[in-house]
């Protein structure tokens, strides 16, 4: 057991993986934000678009 914990103390592919780990869930995090504020201010910029076309008459709802 003990000669199994030197090497697993050792072993530095783990840690490697942890930091890749780390790093995609920053990545992803980043990402998430992003997406939400793009498809809050998409939303906004379709209701606009479509406030303006009901404003020149358009019979149909958007």
């Amino acid at each position: 057991m003990t000669k199994f914990m030197k090497k697993f103390t050792k072993e530095e592919s783990g840690a490697a993986i942890v930091e890749y780990g780390l790093a995609l869930l920053v990545v992803a995090s980043i990402a998430v934000g992003a997406f939400s504020f793009l498809g809050t201010t998409t939303a906004a910029n379709v209701q606009g678009a479509c406030g303006a076309v009901m404003a020149a008459g358009a019979t149909n709802p958007c």
